[in-house]
Parts: C-alpha cells; sequence; structure tokens
C-alpha cells in the first residue's frame, strides 16, 4: 500500500513541474510597493442616551378650584417641562379633613405621591420619614431668599425637609383713634401696658359688653407665642414638656389678667352680633391675628390701624416681640423613587415668580422677599406686616402631636380662665397630660 502512494506523489510532482515551466514568467519590480497607510475606522456619531420619563404625583392641599389648580396644570407644568422634558408632573387633590388620613395611609405602605403639601406644625409629626435635602440646596442661591421664620416650618435635625409655598404671619393691631379716645398716645410695649390699656378700651353697660378692649381672649396658638415671647420654649432638652417653666406660667398668667381687664366677671355678657371684621365695626380696640381676620387691606379704616409685633417683660431679660408665622410647605417623602426629580419641581415652584403668583391668589404672602413685588409692593398694609415677619419672625413649627396637645391646652385653659381652677393645677395638668402623650406617641421613655 506504502509503494502506491510514493508511485501516485511522484507522478503529481512531475506533473507540476511541467506546469511551472509552461507559465509565463513576471517581470520582477524595480521597487517594492509603497505601503498603504491604515486609517482607525471614522468615529461614528453618537447620541447621549434619553433621559429616563418619570412621572411624580404632587399631593396638594392648599389650592381653590377652578383656579389655582388651573394655573399648576396649565401653565407650571408645561412651563417646567420646557426645562425638563424628561419629568410628568400629576397632582392630587384632598382637603383638610382628608389630608392627615391620606399621608397616614402614603407612610404606612410606602409609597404615594413624591411631594406632600403640609400643614405649618407637621414637621414633627413626619420629619423622620421625610427626605433630608441639605445636599440639594446647599449651593441653590435661591435658598438665601427665604424668610427666616418660614424656614422654621421646613427644618428637622438640622435638614430641611422640603420648600415653605404659603404664608401668613401674625401679629397684633390696635385702632389708634380709640387708643387716643382712652388716652393712649402709643400702642402697648408691654406686657402690663396691654393688660391696662384692654380695660381702658373696654366698655361695659348693662352688664354687657360694648367694647372689647382686646381680642381673642382665649386662643391657645397665642398662648405658645407669648412663652416663646418671654424667651421660653415648650421642650426642655430631654424633649419633654416645659409646662412647668417661668415663662409658661407668666405667659398664662397674663392672659387671665387681659381677660379679667375685658371681662369684669364670667356672667358680662359678649359682644352684640356684627358682620365684617371686629377691628372695622368699632366694637374692638385691639386684636391678634392675620390679615385675613382684619379688614381689607384696601379698608380706609387701615389709615387708624398701627399693625406692632407685640410686647415685653422687664421681668425676662430674653423677652422680645414675636410674629409667629404659620406656613404651609412642600415636603418630600424619604419612601419617593424620584427624589432628585421632585426637588427640581420644589425649586421650579419655590420660584419668586412662581411662588408671587401662587400666594396672590389666596391674599398671603410669598415666603421669599424678592417675591414681594406685584400685589405684594402695592399694598401698604402687608408690606409692614412683611417687614414685622422679616423682624421678629418665628415659625409655628415643632409642635409634637399637635392635635392632643391642641384639645389639652383647649380643655385646660378655660378652666383656669373662669376661675373653675388655679393656674398651678392648670400647668400641672398640661405638664402631666401632655407628658402622657408623648410618651403615649414613643417621643419619651
Amino acid at each position: 500500500m506504502r509503494s502506491k502512494v510514493w508511485i501516485l506523489a511522484t507522478v503529481v510532482s512531475a506533473l507540476a513541474i511541467l506546469l511551472s515551466a509552461c507559465a509565463k514568467p513576471t517581470p520582477a519590480p524595480t521597487q517594492p510597493p509603497a505601503p498603504q497607510p491604515t486609517q482607525p475606522p471614522a468615529p461614528q456619531p453618537t447620541q447621549p442616551p434619553a433621559a429616563e420619563k418619570v412621572t411624580i404625583q404632587v399631593m396638594v392641599v392648599d389650592y381653590i378650584p377652578d383656579k389655582t389648580d388651573k394655573w399648576l396644570e396649565e401653565e407650571v407644568v408645561p412651563a417646567f417641562q420646557k426645562e425638563h422634558p424628561n419629568i410628568d408632573v400629576e397632582f392630587v387633590y384632598v382637603n383638610w379633613g382628608t389630608l392627615d388620613e391620606t399621608v397616614q395611609g402614603y407612610f404606612a405602605a410606602g409609597e404615594g405621591a413624591d411631594i406632600l403639601n403640609l400643614g405649618s406644625e407637621y414637621v414633627a409629626e413626619y420629619g423622620d420619614r421625610l427626605a433630608p435635602l441639605g445636599q440639594y440646596f446647599k449651593d441653590w442661591p435661591d435658598w438665601a431668599q427665604f424668610i427666616p421664620g418660614t424656614l422654621d416650618t421646613v427644618m428637622w435635625e438640622g435638614e430641611p425637609r422640603g420648600l415653605p409655598w404659603l404664608t401668613a404671619p401674625r401679629a397684633y393691631m390696635c385702632r389708634t383713634d380709640i387708643l387716643k379716645e382712652v388716652g393712649w398716645d402709643h400702642v402697648p410695649t408691654t406686657f402690663a401696658e396691654m393688660v391696662k390699656l384692654a380695660g381702658d378700651a373696654t366698655i361695659v353697660e348693662g352688664g354687657a359688653l360694648k367694647r372689647q378692649g382686646f381680642t381673642p381672649l382665649d386662643d391657645w396658638q397665642e398662648y405658645i407665642s407669648l412663652i416663646w415671647t418671654l424667651g421660653g420654649s415648650i421642650y426642655k432638652d430631654d424633649g419633654s414638656p416645659n409646662f412647668d417653666s417661668p415663662e409658661a406660667k407668666a405667659a398664662l398668667q397674663f392672659m387671665y389678667d387681659r381677660r379679667r381687664a375685658v371681662l369684669p366677671n364670667e356672667q358680662t355678657a359678649g359682644l352684640p352680633e356684627t358682620t365684617g371684621a371686629l377691628l372695622a365695626s368699632d366694637l374692638v380696640a385691639c386684636q391678634w391675628g392675620n390679615l385675613w381676620g382684619a379688614p381689607a387691606t384696601s379698608d380706609p379704616i387701615w389709615e387708624k390701624i398701627e399693625l406692632f409685633p407685640g410686647f415685653t417683660h422687664p421681668d425676662f431679660p430674653k423677652s422680645k416681640p414675636v410674629v409667629q408665622v404659620f406656613n404651609d410647605w412642600l415636603a418630600i417623602p424619604a419612601y419617593s423613587k424620584h427624589i432628585p426629580e421632585a426637588v427640581e419641581f420644589l425649586k421650579f415652584l419655590g420660584s419668586a415668580e412662581n411662588l408671587n403668583t401662587y400666594n396672590s391668589h389666596f391674599g398671603s404672602f410669598p415666603p421669599r422677599k424678592d417675591a414681594w413685588f406685584g400685589y405684594v409692593e402695592k399694598d401698604t398694609v402687608m408690606k409692614k406686616m412683611g417687614e414685622l415677619m422679616s423682624q421678629y419672625g418665628v415659625g409655628f413649627a415643632d409642635i409634637r402631636e399637635t392635635a392632643q396637645f391642641r384639645d389639652v391646652l383647649m380643655a385646660e385653659m378655660p378652666l383656669y380662665f373662669t376661675d373653675a381652677q388655679d393656674l398651678d393645677t392648670t400647668l400641672k395638668n398640661i405638664q402631666e397630660k401632655y407628658t402622657q402623650i408623648l410618651r403615649d406617641a414613643g417621643r419619651l421613655p
């Protein structure tokens, strides 16, 4: 078998030599061919990856049907999407009666709206469950434009949890013509002066009030403001209530004394019924409140009304006038999967122009100073209230377990004011009941 293979190989070799001899020879080249340059493939144009399309939900409680809701949907969102085309915005509208239930449902489920419209005191209730946003706002120049008293509302454990949105400060106001009538040439500047003026300006005839020197006489929120005015706080460093403090006692005593200056006894009948703002009716000399409860700022009666921040007390060196600032705000819950996108919408809503437009519908204050143009700068009363808020504002914030705390104050304060129990018992009851509320809520051991 091997011999046959060898014979076949010999024949094939001979045939190859014969064919080679018959082929036309190729002349040798005179120079080697020039090497051809090699070029890398031309880069193909590339597009950056498209931003992922996301949808954020905004839960709104402060809105005027067919006005601010339409403004948000038809003007704000389209303008926002010109800058952020990858972000869709949806709104969920609720009312104050269903707000708590809705928000608590979101947190229980761990999902829901990406932005929550909350009330002034809510940071104490939900602060731990809201996203800390300091990293997003630290280099945002607009942050410096917000009034400090409005930022009190959004801060929790040193971090902002949202942005202020709608602001209504409360201050004192007196009818200067009535003051002049009873021999006063200035508004009260001390606690003692306020008590005396309340009595001097009150008229009681036939066992009934004909004019009231001051109103309201028993507002629990003013009580908190008065504690702050005296330099006190409503919580101790360990988080327990501070109603056994000298400031809490002096504030409640003041409210009792002012009430007795107006009402000699609890059998005294109240003012006759009237419509409209009391301060415009000649039935009241002074009041505490915001501009929503006052005469319209266009009313000529304001030529006879002086706005002022409050009073001081010589026995309390840290006392200073306080303008209590109520501020509804927009927070971002920690469960949100779109926190950066929600922050962008917050910043857009929080522009000077948008805050001015939004608050103009409510007759309230934009929480940032550079938004006080248009309707604010044209209104001398609003400008005055804004100046007081800027200088003396303290946010109505960090009020823990607010609803139950309010109920305790509204139950205990009238008992003292009507002589059903004494001052020390009232403060002791407030202290003990509120301590138990905080303990039951897990805020105290």
